[in-house]
């Protein structure tokens, strides 16, 4: 699914790392407190797959597509600012239902950015016709979504989770939030990330981390904000030094680099 800070261009990259973990240590459970446009779980091979979001329309959005539900052929630009001020008033919908909510705020803005990134206006672009919101919609319809559960809830939720292992991709640091209304606080996640990580392995997406992370992975990926501002940012995965005190990480990491993982 077409979503900010999505990971879909790097699967191919941090999927076989989450999956040398997996494989590696039989967790009870993969989990992914950030589950975002499901980019990465809907690839990862585990016998309990949980994705989980602060942002219930993202969920229910998610859970809808799942379960095969119908979608709209097409989000006008009226319908998408009838929605959208809704949301921006008081996000009190009497008559809408929250997937819907999800799909125009989410499919039928730019970059997928939840009401803040414009309406993906139909328009030619490098010599093809684009439609946007069909094209989101054909994305997030082609994903394996089957097996996950999916849930409403903040990360902190899974404090008290054991033999787990997380993968958290949360809103980078000093980079324009997800969401214009929402603004996340770093020093806190990485506390709990502590925490948790003394009985769970937690690999954490940012591009800096305190320096009791250790950085297992990075490359350097293209991103885009709107039409125009486009950046490159280096991205990293990062987990806890006391992981190393009780896996041999570089032998997980290094495990099963000849076969293709997913």
């Amino acid at each position: 699914m077409n979503y900010m800070g999505s990971k879909a261009k790097i699967a191919d990259q941090i999927c076989p790392i989450i999956q040398r973990f997996i494989d590696c240590t039989n967790p009870d459970k993969y989990i992914e407190p950030f589950v975002g446009g499901a980019n990465v779980i809907d690839k990862i091979r585990c016998r309990i797959k949980v994705g989980s979001d602060i942002n219930l329309y993202l969920i229910e959005l998610l859970k809808h597509a799942q379960s095969k539900g119908e979608f709209p052929d097409k989000v006008t630009y009226e319908q998408y600012c009838s929605v959208r001020k809704e949301f921006n008033r008081d996000n009190c919908f009497e008559s809408l239902e929250d997937w819907y909510i999800g799909a125009v705020g989410f499919l039928a803005s730019f970059n997928g950015r939840f009401f803040d990134g414009g309406y993906a206006k139909d328009c030619w672009s490098d010599g093809q016709y684009r439609e946007y919101y069909k094209e989101h919609l054909r994305n997030l319809l082609s994903q394996n979504l089957s097996g996950i559960d999916f849930y409403w809830c903040g990360y902190e939720s899974y404090v008290d989770y054991t033999n787990c292992i997380f993968y958290c991709d949360p809103p980078y640091a000093e980079t324009k939030n997800y969401n214009a209304k929402f603004k996340f606080n770093t020093d806190a996640f990485f506390e709990f990330a502590r925490k948790l990580s003394e009985n769970n392995i937690v690999l954490i997406s940012e591009q800096n981390a305190p320096d009791d992370f250790n950085c297992i992975w990075s490359q350097d990926v293209q991103r885009q904000i709107n039409t125009s501002d486009k950046f490159v940012q280096t991205e990293k995965m990062f987990i806890h030094r006391s992981i190393y005190d009780r896996y041999s990480v570089d032998k997980i990491l290094n495990c099963g680099k000849e076969r293709k993982l997913f």
